[in-house]
């Protein structure tokens, strides 16, 4: 069984599936999305080199009824679910549930409820969407913090001999179909805070000194890249001009990576904190 639930940005929500007011008939657009593949052509060459690949905005259209007791109620629920997905409420978040799990993504929809055919007091519709982000992703986000790790091997030589490593990381997977930008709250205390990805080698610091009840905010999400410090009081600092200029605003890459933290001073690592927040995302649902 397809359930589709849309809340908009006010909270309102329709859920369509196989019980009435709202019945579902059809989805299209939970696969792929349409693709342009860049490439380039040197002269005499047969074919193209591959460049790059960018993918479109995922639509998605839904086909249904209004299945109303009364030609008033039938009107009635035609009006609210027009309300609901009044496009001039911006991006809402559109949940598809099919017989293995749900994904959510944000979406608009274009034109409202376009009604059709109408028999007694039920009332035919479609109602297209557009995702200008086209993954799907998780419907809760994945928490996880880095913490101090210490391990290594013994061998029974002579004298003991200890391989031993320690360090302030985590391994954190990612079980998406694609990299996932996350979001970073660093507690300190800290002096010129730094969180790398050991997987790609990437890293962000921030040169700026973290007081105890500070908390470094970074979101590494394109189209909303932010470093920001969360003071005591509620407020928040823009701290963007104070990234170091080797600074990736790295994401996780589909399988396992390793992450560290640390500071310039080795006894703040003890005391801060850091949380590691982000949506595993996926191709098609």
């Amino acid at each position: 069984m397809q359930t589709v639930t849309f809340v908009n940005a006010r909270g309102e929500s329709i859920v369509f599936g196989a019980f009435k007011p709202f019945i579902l008939s059809h989805i299209d657009g939970t696969g792929g999305v349409p693709a342009d593949i860049r490439s380039t052509k040197s002269p005499y060459q047969d074919g193209s080199s591959y460049q790059d690949i960018q993918l479109a905005e995922r639509p998605i259209t839904i086909t249904g009824a209004i299945m109303g007791r009364t030609r008033q109620e039938m009107y009635e629920l035609r009006q609210k679910l027009n309300r609901v997905l009044n496009p001039k409420l911006g991006p809402g978040k559109l949940t598809y549930t099919n017989d293995a799990r749900s994904y959510v993504i944000l979406a608009v929809c274009e034109e409202g409820a376009a009604p059709g055919d109408r028999l007694s007091n039920n009332q035919l519709f479609t109602a297209s969407f557009v995702c200008n982000d086209p993954y799907w992703r998780d419907e809760n986000q994945t928490v996880k913090g880095l913490k101090f790790e210490t391990g290594g091997l013994t061998f029974p030589l002579r004298t003991p001999t200890i391989f031993a490593y320690s360090a302030y990381r985590g391994t954190f997977q990612n079980t998406g179909d694609v990299a996932a930008p996350v979001e970073i709250r660093y507690q300190g205390p800290a002096v010129n805070p730094v969180v790398t990805n050991e997987t790609t080698g990437e890293y962000i610091k921030v040169n700026y000194e973290l007081t105890a009840a500070d908390i470094l905010l970074i979101n590494t999400a394109f189209g909303n890249k932010r470093v920001e410090v969360l003071k005591s009081d509620g407020s928040r600092e823009n701290v963007f001009h104070w990234i170091d200029l080797g600074s990736k605003f790295f994401q996780l890459q589909p399988g396992k990576n390793i992450l560290t933290y640390g500071s310039d001073f080795d006894s703040d690592q003890q005391s801060a904190t850091v949380t590691v927040y982000w949506y595993n995302r996926y191709y098609g649902g």
